[in-house]
């Protein structure tokens, strides 16, 4: 087959997928639905084929949470084997932020700056439609992989290289939202943040002496703060320190937190911001799995309390919060197992709660059908592997006016957690203290 006829194939195939999208029963009330949501109901041409795309490659539809894809087979028997394999190959799919490197006659050389490796890939339009996209420009793609060569399914956006900085962020909460991005096709940075993990994982064993810490959001921060300090400075917290940290809710129980803004699924994100300015009180469980990482979980304590106490229905909220464990994509299966593990009740627990009769496998599988199959590190090990939350620091720490070193001052003298006399405001461990050692 020559490359005319592939491109051909490959187009006529996407074609069909987004007619199918458009009539079929099942499907056109959920895309139509989707369109509203999007604020783009009455779109049409490019502007259509620019929400038809995700829909189709993010979309799960049914009690199975089929793709569109799948869904598209299954209602197709009449397949040619071209045809199978592109479908094959469309799953393979995945969106990213790359670096224009080299404007191809047929396609790009780009750079992914959230796996950090290089595509050449093949455009299945003119290249003429895109005119105007130059080598340093940053481009939000969609590419799929087909028997060795990739495809650019699609350009959704084309940011300049005066707005690196909105570029980095963007790639970094990309890798905060799905850490596998990280590391997919690329091996060796998987090796990296295996063994970061096994590294970071023997610290806070030194740090905390257990692999599992719960306090509340008031002194979450504290705790962090101190393990990062381990991490960076090789400074070991005091005992004193560690237990000053660690408090009790009065009750365990599950509720909306408003600083999250009504978003359980922002949770992990908005962890990197701090918990102690949330003004309502929750517990907070400080965990790392040798596998995976670590992981920063609101309502931890909560979620296992039942599993604990004989009438689990004391707890307020307790069906929203295995809801939202269980539906939270920041939260992975290996978590879930780890608390299968640790009680025997688990899946009969689950099972009175739910109204369901799942086996563990089936309960993962339906829930967690992602980080079922595969390893999903925590993003805040990814992101110390990561190349471009390295340069992001860079420029962070570039922008921040330089703590002046005061002469006449002894240094010796000033506790960890005094405030730096440089005047920063900062705690000295987290300012000067490094620049006068």
């Amino acid at each position: 087959m020559s490359v005319i006829e592939k491109l051909s194939i490959i187009s006529d195939t996407i074609t069909k997928l987004m007619n199918f999208v458009m009539n079929d029963e099942l499907i056109k009330p959920d895309f139509d639905e989707y369109l509203t949501a999007v604020s783009s109901k009455n779109v049409q041409g490019s502007t259509l084929q620019a929400k038809i795309i995700p829909y189709i490659f993010e979309r799960r539809l049914t009690e199975n949470k089929k793709s569109i894809i799948q869904l598209y087979e299954e209602r197709n028997s009449d397949l040619s084997s071209d045809e199978k394999d592109i479908l094959q190959a469309l799953k393979t799919s995945f969106a990213s932020v790359f670096e224009v490197k080299r404007v191809l006659s047929s396609g790009f050389e780009f750079y992914n700056l959230v796996n950090e490796m290089m595509y050449k890939v093949l455009s299945l339009v003119k290249m003429n439609n895109f005119r105007g996209i130059t080598p340093g420009q940053f481009a939000l793609c969609r590419l799929f992989q087909m028997n060795n060569e990739y495809y650019l399914l699609e350009i959704s956006n084309v940011i300049s290289s005066a707005n690196r900085d909105d570029v980095y962020k963007y790639a970094i909460a990309k890798i905060i939202e799905k850490p596998e991005e990280a590391y997919f096709q690329n091996q060796k940075k998987a090796e990296k943040i295996e063994n970061i993990i096994i590294e970071f994982g023997k610290k806070f064993k030194d740090c905390f002496k257990t692999n599992e810490v719960i306090t509340t959001n008031q002194y979450a921060d504290n705790l962090i703060n101190l393990y990062n300090d381990y991490c960076d400075y090789d400074i070991l917290p005091d005992e004193d320190e560690i237990k000053e940290n660690i408090k009790t809710v009065e009750n365990n129980r599950f509720f909306t937190v408003e600083d999250f803004k009504n978003s359980y699924s922002n949770f992990m994100e908005k962890s990197l911001e701090g918990f102690s300015a949330h003004s309502s009180v929750y517990d907070i469980g400080i965990v790392y799995d040798n596998e995976l990482g670590l992981f920063v979980m609101p309502f931890w304590q909560t979620f296992c309390k039942i599993y604990e106490v004989e009438d689990y229905k004391t707890i307020q909220g307790y069906k929203d919060c295995l809801k939202n464990f269980l539906e939270n994509d920041k939260v992975p299966a290996q978590i879930i197992k780890r608390t299968a593990q640790k009680y025997p009740n688990f899946i009969k627990r689950t099972n009175e709660i739910l109204e369901t009769n799942y086996t563990l496998d089936e309960l993962l599988n339906y829930y967690k059908p992602d980080s079922a199959e595969k390893k999903i590190y925590s993003s805040a090990n990814v992101l110390y592997a990561s190349k471009i939350f390295e340069q992001m620091m860079k420029v962070v720490s570039d922008k921040e006016d330089s703590p002046k070193i005061q002469e006449g001052i002894d240094y010796s003298k000033i506790g960890r957690n005094d405030k730096c006399p440089c005047g920063s405001g900062k705690k000295f461990k987290h300012c000067c203290m490094n620049k006068v050692q």
